[in-house]
């Protein structure tokens, strides 16, 4: 029996495996359906092929159900070889699969890395912006001088950080490249540019002190805050959680939280995901 038929009598367990709900994924596929379908016929009419449009070989799978494996990989994170057995394909299917999808969603989605775009209505609901730095596993690199790029103090353990930008309604705004784990917040903020309507609040943690961005205050030994001082913060705290709850959406997709395996679409993979869990801000 057809995945996608099954999945689609129990929309609670589509939501589940492939970590949008069934309406969304419909409309989805119908907007990306025509892309797809103009960007093969592109492909099939090209001057190096001999064969005529509708010659060779069929694809094992739909448009929707090579959609579906790949939100299910992302969700997931399986191996190639099991998602294969699942969909009754092999397993350079499942990987020319997610490698199609991946680029497709991309060109649709268009979320930025660092310039915030708003449209009027946006702009005029916008209180504020949020900023924070997530890690993400990477597998340990083979020379030494990348060992020591990449390892995070933090983490203890190599990573790759990317800079997200959410706004007061917790939407995800912007994903930025994954960078080296042992780079610091503000510097990564310092190097992206980041362009953003002018005069809006941005809230940060401590790891961009030295910006001009509301920061929560801190304590040393000889100087405790006082009573106004940690009221501050904690009327800063209840505002920035909202960014440290969208990067919790994003790693409900396993792709984003587990080990990058390196496949060289981290960054296509990294704003997918945001869009995608974007897709899911209005059923939390």
């Amino acid at each position: 029996m057809k995945v996608l038929k099954v999945l689609r009598s129990r929309p609670d367990l589509f939501f589940r495996l492939s970590g949008v709900r069934l309406s969304d994924f419909e409309v989805l596929s119908a907007q990306l359906l025509p892309v797809w379908q103009a960007s093969e016929t592109k492909r099939l009419s090209r001057r190096s092929r001999q064969r005529a449009i509708g010659a060779g070989m069929k694809y094992q799978l739909s448009f929707e159900e090579q959609l579906l494996l790949c939100l299910i990989y992302y969700r997931t994170y399986t191996s190639h070889v099991f998602l294969g057995l699942v969909f009754s394909v092999s397993s350079p299917t499942v990987c020319r699969c997610n490698q199609r999808m991946t680029r497709l969603m991309a060109g649709h989605f268009r979320l930025p890395e660092r310039k915030i775009r708003l449209s009027q209505d946006e702009l005029d609901t916008l209180v504020y912006l949020m900023i924070d730095g997530t890690e993400r596993p990477i597998q340990r690199p083979k020379k030494p001088s990348e060992r020591r790029a990449k390892y995070s103090g933090k983490k203890k353990r190599h990573t790759a950080k990317h800079q997200i930008i959410t706004d007061n309604s917790k939407r995800i705004l912007a994903v930025g490249p994954a960078q080296e784990g042992r780079k610091h917040d503000k510097r990564i903020f310092d190097e992206s540019r980041l362009e953003r309507p002018p005069d809006t609040l941005v809230l940060t943690d401590l790891g961009y002190l030295g910006t001009a961005f509301e920061t929560p205050l801190k304590a040393s030994k000889n100087h405790p805050l006082g009573a106004d001082e940690k009221g501050y913060n904690t009327w800063h705290s209840g505002l920035r959680i909202g960014v440290e709850h969208a990067i919790g959406r994003m790693k409900k997709f396993k792709i984003f939280a587990d080990i990058d395996r390196g496949n060289g679409m981290t960054n296509m993979i990294a704003k997918n995901v945001g869009a995608l869990a974007n897709m899911n801000l209005k059923t939390i």
